[in-house]
């Protein structure tokens, strides 16, 4: 009864705060899961579904390209430049070439005026008849002789135009006083208010014209008109 007694030996629990293990937090793991899945995703998202990157080959290749085109805009802009100062410079002729025509056209109505006065100022043929040698001059040239002619009709009324011929018969000399008579062939005439025949007749050499007969001849080779003129030039 009044032996030794024994002592409790005390004995740590493995409950006991002094002999937990430590562990990581659950809201650590959990946002490095998240961080781990959302890194993962955007690299998937890049790989599969995102803009690749570029190799230095295909980098170089798409500047030389970026470049020639560049340079194409360029030159197609300096084109569209071009055209838009050639079509300015065609409008600009276009007007001035406008206002040309209308100037002219004021100008051949007002010469039209003229003329109907000058035609009714001009005498008549001597000899009568509608159709009449009004006036006409000539000129010598060594070799040949220069002539005006204007021939007129004075009714025209619902009537074509006459159509015919003229004709020269000259009088002259030759260098050794003999006297001669040349028939240069004339031109034709198509005379509906009026015709003004010019040319120039052949002459034999040394031949000197001293009068011109001239005569209007139609279709069946008929006189129509004559009118004698003397050279004096």
């Amino acid at each position: 009864m009044f032996g030794r007694s024994q002592r409790a030996v005390f004995k740590p629990s493995v409950y006991q705060p002094g002999q937990r293990s430590r562990r990581m937090p659950r809201w650590l793991v959990l946002l490095l899961v998240g961080i781990g899945l959302g890194a993962g995703g955007v690299l998937f998202l890049q790989t599969n579904y995102g803009p690749q990157r570029l190799t230095v080959e295909q980098s170089e290749q798409l500047h030389s390209e970026l470049s020639a085109a560049n340079l194409d805009r360029q030159r197609l802009q300096s084109l569209l430049e071009e055209a838009t100062q050639q079509r300015d410079a065609n409008k600009a002729t276009h007007e001035k070439l406008t206002a040309d025509l209308a100037a002219a056209n004021q100008k051949i109505e007002s010469l039209t005026q003229e003329l109907v006065l000058f035609q009714d100022a001009m005498p008549p043929d001597p000899r009568g008849g509608n159709l009449g040698i009004r006036s006409a001059s000539f000129k010598r040239q060594p070799g040949q002789l220069d002539y005006r002619v204007l021939v007129m009709r004075e009714d025209r009324q619902g009537a074509a135009p006459f159509k015919g011929s003229l004709t020269f018969a000259i009088d002259g000399t030759y260098p050794n006083g003999r006297s001669g008579t040349v028939t240069p062939e004339g031109p034709q005439l198509n005379v509906d208010r009026y015709d003004f025949a010019t040319g120039q007749l052949t002459l034999p050499d040394g031949f000197t014209p001293r009068v011109v007969v001239l005569r209007v001849l139609d279709g069946a080779q008929k006189q129509q008109a004559m009118r004698i003129y003397h050279v004096r030039n």
